[in-house]
C-alpha cells in the first residue's frame, strides 16, 4: 500500500466520494483557476477596450491637427503677401499723385525727376522684401545661372564672354532667380 493510501486509511476516508460530500479534491481548483482566468480576461479586455478608445482619441486629435494645420497653411498663402502689398501701397500712392499732375502746369524734367523718386521707392520696397536686382556692369563675366544671352556683339576687349550691354534688369528673391537680366554677351570672330 502506498503512503497516500495509508493515510486515507488512517483519516477514515476509503478513497472514493461519499454522498453529501464535496466535489473531488481535483475539481476545486480548476473551479478556482476558471475564475481567476476569467477575471483575468475580463481584464485584459477593459483595457484593450481602454487602449482602442485611446487610439481613436489620438487619431482624431492627430486629423483635427492635420486639419488646423492646413487651414494654417492656406491662410498663410492667401495672406502672405500683406507685409509686400502694405509696402507697395506709398508707391501706389505717389503714382496717383502724379497721374493727377495738370501737364500744363509741369514741365517734362520735373515729372520725370518724380518718377525717379517713385521708382527709387518701389526699388527700396522691394529690397525690403528681399528682392535683389541683378544688373551686370558691362565687362562682367557672363553667368548663364543669372544673364540670358540675347545676342552677342564682336568685342576684342573681353578675353572671355562678358557683358557689354544690359537690355533687361534680372530679379532674384532671397538668391533664387525670379527673372535673369536679358544681356548681350561679347564675342571673338
Amino acid at each position: 500500500m502506498s503512503e497516500a493510501d495509508a493515510k486515507q486509511d488512517q483519516d477514515g476516508q476509503t478513497g472514493g466520494p461519499m454522498a453529501g460530500d464535496a466535489a473531488p479534491a481535483g475539481s476545486a481548483p480548476s473551479e478556482e483557476n476558471a475564475a481567476i482566468l476569467e477575471a483575468d480576461l475580463r481584464r485584459l479586455q477593459e483595457e484593450r477596450d481602454a487602449l482602442f478608445e485611446r487610439v481613436a482619441r489620438v487619431q482624431a486629435d492627430f486629423r483635427n491637427a492635420q486639419k488646423r494645420l492646413e487651414q494654417e497653411k492656406a491662410l498663410a498663402i492667401q495672406f502672405g503677401n500683406t507685409k509686400l502689398i502694405q509696402s507697395l501701397l506709398p508707391v501706389i500712392d505717389n503714382f496717383e499723385r502724379a497721374i493727377q499732375v495738370d501737364p500744363a502746369k509741369t514741365d517734362a524734367a520735373t515729372l520725370l525727376k518724380g518718377m525717379q523718386v517713385v521708382h527709387d521707392q518701389l526699388i527700396q520696397v522691394l529690397a525690403g522684401q528681399n528682392v535683389e536686382v541683378i544688373d551686370p556692369k558691362p565687362g562682367t563675366p557672363f553667368d548663364p545661372n543669372f544673364h540670358e544671352a540675347l545676342m552677342h556683339r564682336e568685342d576684342q576687349q573681353y578675353a572671355e564672354p562678358a557683358v557689354v550691354e544690359v537690355l533687361r534688369k534680372g530679379y532674384a528673391l532671397f538668391g533664387r532667380l525670379l527673372r535673369p537680366a536679358q544681356v548681350i554677351v561679347s564675342k571673338h570672330s
